[in-house]
């Protein structure tokens, strides 16, 4: 009874606080930190940046999962309905330190607010991807994009991504730098930016 008592509270914990008290295998509800796949090691990453437009418009162009031109990835596949959790499903090739992959991806959660245009998504990687070597595995990977409107014309736009890979072969501080400016010049170039707009900023751990 004590030990169902005390992994009921730690559980608790987890989706009160977003962090575990004890440690959890890595999935899209387990917070970090938690336990990797063995082989994979934890990666932590998150990047930064305001755009000097309204959240309605950087949500138009950022929180479509079935669009994600604007990080230079577009989807090679896409199934189900779009911006529908679970039954959203995109393909795309990635580039890695250990070559390029292809990756599904499923979309686990989607918001847009009907008042002040702020917005979130959460998507995860589909399935383990061996190394095309044999000597390492993809094992998972988890990733928040939201925008928080700020002011009229300010929006800050947060990723947040934990995964479990070997070796680390991703740098996602500098994909998503390079997709938030790219992000900010078609807003620019459609004369959407009346706002401050910013370089992004990324805190990478591992």
């Amino acid at each position: 009874m004590m030990f169902i008592t005390t992994l009921l509270a730690a559980l608790l914990a987890t989706f009160a606080l977003a962090t575990p008290a004890v440690p959890l295998p890595c999935s899209a509800i387990s917070g970090t930190p938690c336990i990797c796949p063995e082989g994979t090691e934890l990666s932590e990453s998150s990047t930064v940046e305001n755009f000097g437009a309204s959240a309605s418009d950087v949500g138009h162009l950022l929180n479509d999962f079935s669009n994600p031109a604007w990080t230079g990835n577009d989807p090679l596949t896409l199934e189900g309905p779009n911006n529908v959790p679970i039954l959203s499903l995109r393909e795309r090739n990635l580039s890695t330190l250990v070559g390029n992959y292809l990756f599904k991806e499923r979309l686990t959660f989607w918001y847009e607010s009907p008042f002040d245009g702020s917005f979130e998504q959460r998507f995860e990687q589909k399935g383990f991807v061996p190394y095309h070597s044999g000597n390492g595995s993809f094992g998972g990977l988890w990733t928040t994009l939201k925008g928080d409107r700020v002011f009229e014309n300010q929006t800050l736009v947060q990723t947040i991504i934990y995964a479990c890979q070997t070796g680390h072969p991703m740098n996602f501080a500098a994909y998503y730098g390079n997709a938030l400016t790219n992000a900010t010049n078609i807003l620019r170039a459609a004369g959407l930016i009346n706002g401050v707009s910013t370089g992004a900023e990324s805190v990478q751990l591992f």
